[in-house]
C-alpha cells in the first residue's frame, strides 16, 4: 500500500512513531574542558539546621567580614518580611540592603537591576568601599542577571533551582563562595502577617471558613510554596547527606552537580510525565470546549491551572467623566499568586471590622462586545471559588500599597497609599496606530507587501525614539510554515512545494478575511464617518472608494465625541464572520482544485485545509467568534454586497497573486452574486484530533494578524 493512500490521521500516527524512534545522541562534557569552563573556582554547599532568619544574616556578615552577600527566597512576602527584618537590625546603616522581586514596576526594577550588575560585577573587589551589599530577592534572579557574591543564603528550593540560585555565588574564575540552604524563613511577629501572605496552600475544594480557624501560626507545618514538599524533601536528603559526608568543604563542581540532579529529578520527572499523560484527555477536552467552542466554564476550570492572577487597582469614586473610559488594555498590571489572593479575600471576610464591603472585584468584557471594547464591567467576587475562575482582578486600593524599595504590598493589614496601576509606557509611537483612510484594495495590497517584504518602523527604547527594520513575516514564517507540512501532512513532497502551499494558504486568508467589508451596509456607514472626517478633521474625500478603514486619530478628544455620537445612529455591520462565510466560495474555485491536482485526492484533508482559511478570516478579530447560528440566519437572512465588490475582488486578486510561487498555480476565484442567502457557519471546526491542522492554523492565523497590525501602522 502506498504511504499516500493511508488516511490523515494514520499517515500521521506513523509519522510521529518515525519520530520517537529516531536516535538521540547525548553530547557530555569532558573532563578537560570543565576544567578551563570551571576556572578554578571553589564554591562549597552546606544544609543548615537553624532557619534562614535576618540575625542568623547579621552574625554571618559580622563573624565573617562579608562584602558581598545574596540571600534568596522562595516568595516575595517572605523577602519583604525578611528585608523588614534586617533593616531595623541596621540602625547605623552598616549594610546597604536592596530588594528585588517581581513586584516592582518595570522602571523600578530595571533600575535595581542595573545598580546590582555594577556592585555585584566579577570586579567589585577592585572598589575601595567597605560597606556590605547585600541583595534579598527571589527566584527573578536565578537567570538572566550575571552578579556574584562570597555568600548565598538560600531557602529550601528544588535541586535545579537551587543549582541556578548556586550559580550566582562565585561566579567566575579564582572566586571562592559558600551556599547556605535552610528548611524555612523565620520573620520577627511584626512582620509576620507580610511574610506569610503568599504562604497559602489552594486545596482541592476550597473552603469559605478556613480563615475562621484558630490554629496556631507558630505550629504551622513547614512550606515550600511555590514548591512541591517532596521534590524539596528529596533535595534536601542529598544536602544532608553531602553536609554530614568528609567532602563538605571541597568544590562543587559540575559533575557533582550533575549526579544531585539525577538523583533529586530523574524519579519526579517521570512522575510528572505520568500525571500529564493521566490528565491528557481531560485538558485537551476542556480546551477544546474554551477555545473552539467558547464554553465559559471550560475557560474558567482551565484558568484555574494558572498559578498566577492579573490585579490591578483604581478609585472608583473618581470615574465620573464617562468620556474617559478606563481602558484595561493600557493599564500596567501585577501577576500575583492565586493562592495568595485566597489567603488575602479569606482575611478579609474574617475580618468584620473594616467597613467595606468588597476587596476584590472580577475584571471582564461587557456581554455581547468586542475583545477590544475598553470599558470594563466589574463584579463583585463573593466567594473563593468565583476568585480563583478568575484572570483579571480589581483590587480595592484600601488594601493595597506600594513604594520603590518593598515593592507592593497586599492584604487586610495593609493601609493603603492611593497607588494606582500606571499606564504601560508606549513600546511604539502612539501615532503609528492612528487609522487612515484605506482603500480595500489598497489595504489588501500593503498587507501582501507586509507578508513580502521588510517593515520599517519606529519604536521607543529607553524612552527614545529609534527606527527598527523587522524582517518581512514570509520571512519569520515561510521556513517553518513549510517544514511543518512536511513533516506533519505531506511528508512525501518537496521542501519547495511545501512552502509554496504555506504562501498560498497566507494568501488566502488575506484575500478573504476582509471580504464581509464589501457589504453595502458596512459601506455606507464607513462612508458616512469618512464624509465627516473629511468633512470637519482633514480627512481623505471618501468619493466612491470601496473603503476597508477611516480616517479616525483616538488621540483626537473631539473626533472622539463625534465618533461616538455618529456611531449612536449608525451601527456598523459586523464583517468576520461574513467574510469567512463568503471565503467557501473562494476557496471551492481555487484551493480545493490546486489539493487536488498536486497534493491529495483525501477530501476530509481538503476540507480541513479549507478550515483554516474560514477560520482565520472569521476569527482574525475574535478568537471566539462562533459563527452564524439558526437565530442569526433568520435575524440577518442574507448578505449583499455593492456592485463594484467583483471589480474590486478581480483586482486585488490580479495585484497579488502575481507574486506568488510558480510552481503551484492557484486557480483564479471571484464571488459570482451580489447576495447571498444565509445558511448556519460553524467556525469550530477543529478537534483534538485535528492537532496538525490546528497547529497549522495558529501558524496561518499568525501571518495573517501580523501583517494586518503592520498595514495599518
Amino acid at each position: 500500500m502506498d504511504f499516500k493512500s493511508l488516511s490523515r490521521i494514520k499517515r500521521s500516527q506513523i509519522i510521529q512513531i518515525h519520530y520517537k524512534i529516531q536516535m538521540i545522541e547525548i553530547i557530555r562534557v569532558n573532563d578537560s574542558d570543565l576544567k578551563i569552563i570551571e576556572g578554578n573556582r571553589c564554591r562549597i554547599f552546606r544544609a543548615m539546621s537553624q532557619s534562614l532568619s535576618a540575625q542568623v544574616i547579621w552574625d554571618d556578615i559580622y563573624a565573617q567580614q562579608r562584602q558581598r552577600v545574596i540571600i534568596i527566597c522562595n516568595t516575595v512576602s517572605q523577602a519583604q518580611g525578611l528585608y523588614r527584618d534586617l533593616q531595623a537590625l541596621n540602625q547605623d546603616w552598616q549594610l546597604n540592603i536592596t530588594l528585588l522581586h517581581a513586584r516592582f514596576l518595570p522602571e523600578h526594577r530595571a533600575a535595581k537591576e542595573n545598580r546590582l550588575k555594577d556592585i555585584f560585577a566579577q570586579n567589585w573587589h577592585t572598589t575601595n568601599d567597605t560597606i556590605c551589599e547585600v541583595l534579598i530577592s527571589t527566584q527573578v534572579i536565578e537567570a538572566g542577571i550575571n552578579i556574584t557574591c562570597q555568600v548565598l543564603h538560600s531557602q529550601l528550593c528544588p535541586m535545579n533551582s537551587l543549582l541556578q540560585r548556586a550559580g550566582r555565588c562565585a561566579r567566575f574564575p579564582g572566586e571562592m563562595g559558600e551556599v547556605f540552604v535552610y528548611r524555612s524563613v523565620e520573620v520577627n511577629l511584626e512582620n509576620q502577617e507580610l511574610a506569610e501572605t503568599d504562604l497559602e496552600e489552594i486545596e482541592e475544594s476550597p473552603r469559605e471558613d478556613k480563615a475562621l480557624d484558630t490554629e496556631n501560626t507558630a505550629n504551622k507545618k513547614e512550606n515550600f510554596l511555590p514548591y512541591k514538599k517532596e521534590i524539596c524533601e528529596l533535595t534536601w536528603q542529598v544536602l544532608q547527606v553531602h553536609t554530614e559526608s568528609k567532602s563538605i568543604n571541597q568544590h562543587v563542581g559540575f559533575r557533582i552537580e550533575e549526579g544531585w540532579i539525577n538523583q533529586v529529578h530523574s524519579q519526579e520527572d517521570l512522575l510528572t510525565l505520568k500525571r500529564r499523560d493521566n490528565s491528557r484527555m481531560n485538558f485537551e477536552n476542556k480546551f477544546e470546549d474554551a477555545v473552539f467552542r467558547g464554553d465559559e466554564s471550560a475557560a474558567r476550570d482551565l484558568i484555574r491551572n494558572v498559578d498566577n492572577r492579573s490585579i490591578f487597582t483604581w478609585n472608583q469614586s473618581s470615574v465620573i467623566d464617562f468620556d474617559e473610559i478606563i481602558d484595561i488594555q493600557k493599564l500596567l498590571p501585577f501577576s500575583i499568586p492565586v493562592s495568595t489572593l485566597c489567603k488575602v479575600w479569606r482575611d478579609f471576610k474574617s475580618s468584620l471590622a473594616f467597613g467595606d464591603d468588597w476587596i476584590f472585584k472580577h475584571i471582564e468584557t461587557p456581554k455581547n462586545k468586542s475583545e477590544t471594547y475598553t470599558e470594563p464591567a466589574l463584579s463583585p467576587i463573593t466567594s473563593c471559588e468565583f476568585l480563583i475562575s478568575c484572570y483579571r482582578i480589581l483590587v480595592n486600593p484600601r488594601y493595597l500599597a506600594y513604594d520603590e524599595h518593598i515593592g507592593l504590598q497586599l492584604g487586610v493589614y495593609i493601609r493603603g497609599n492611593a497607588f494606582e496601576s500606571p499606564l504601560k509606557k508606549d513600546k511604539v509611537i502612539p501615532s503609528q496606530y492612528s487609522y487612515k483612510m484605506d482603500t480595500y484594495i489598497a489595504h489588501l495590497g500593503c498587507m501582501w507587501s507586509c507578508w513580502r517584504d521588510d517593515f520599517p518602523t519606529k519604536i521607543f527604547k529607553n524612552g527614545e525614539c529609534v527606527d527598527i527594520v523587522y524582517p518581512s513575516v514570509r520571512d519569520e514564517l515561510l521556513v517553518a510554515g513549510g517544514k511543518f507540512i512536511q513533516s506533519k501532512i505531506f511528508p512525501e513532497v518537496e521542501t519547495n512545494e511545501a512552502e509554496a502551499l504555506f504562501e498560498i494558504l497566507v494568501f488566502l486568508a488575506i484575500f478573504t478575511h476582509d471580504l464581509g467589508k464589501l457589504q453595502v451596509k458596512w459601506q455606507e456607514v464607513m462612508r458616512g464617518w469618512q464624509e465627516i472626517a473629511h468633512r470637519d478633521f482633514q480627512g481623505k474625500n471618501p468619493k466612491n472608494f470601496l473603503l476597508a478603514h477611516t480616517d479616525y486619530n483616538p488621540e483626537d478628544k473631539s473626533q472622539k465625541i463625534t465618533l461616538k455620537a455618529f456611531e449612536k445612529k449608525n451601527k456598523r455591520p459586523n464583517h468576520a464572520v461574513e467574510s469567512a462565510f463568503l471565503a467557501q466560495e473562494i476557496l471551492q474555485q481555487s484551493l480545493r482544485p490546486l489539493l487536488r491536482e498536486h497534493f491529495t485526492d483525501d477530501t476530509e484533508e481538503i476540507h480541513y485545509f479549507n478550515n483554516i482559511i474560514i477560520a482565520a478570516a472569521g476569527r482574525h478579530h475574535s478568537a471566539w467568534a462562533t459563527g452564524f447560528a439558526s437565530d442569526d440566519v433568520a435575524r440577518l437572512n442574507q448578505i449583499e454586497i455593492c456592485p463594484e465588490a467583483q471589480k474590486a475582488i478581480a483586482d486585488s486578486w490580479r495585484s497579488m497573486a502575481r507574486f506568488l510561487p510558480s510552481i503551484l498555480p492557484l486557480p483564479e476565484a471571484k464571488l459570482s452574486k451580489n447576495v447571498y442567502k444565509l445558511k448556519e457557519l460553524d467556525l469550530n471546526r477543529f478537534s483534538s484530533d485535528d492537532v496538525e491542522f490546528l497547529q497549522l492554523y495558529s501558524l496561518v492565523v499568525r501571518a495573517l494578524r501580523l501583517c494586518d497590525q503592520r498595514s495599518v501602522q
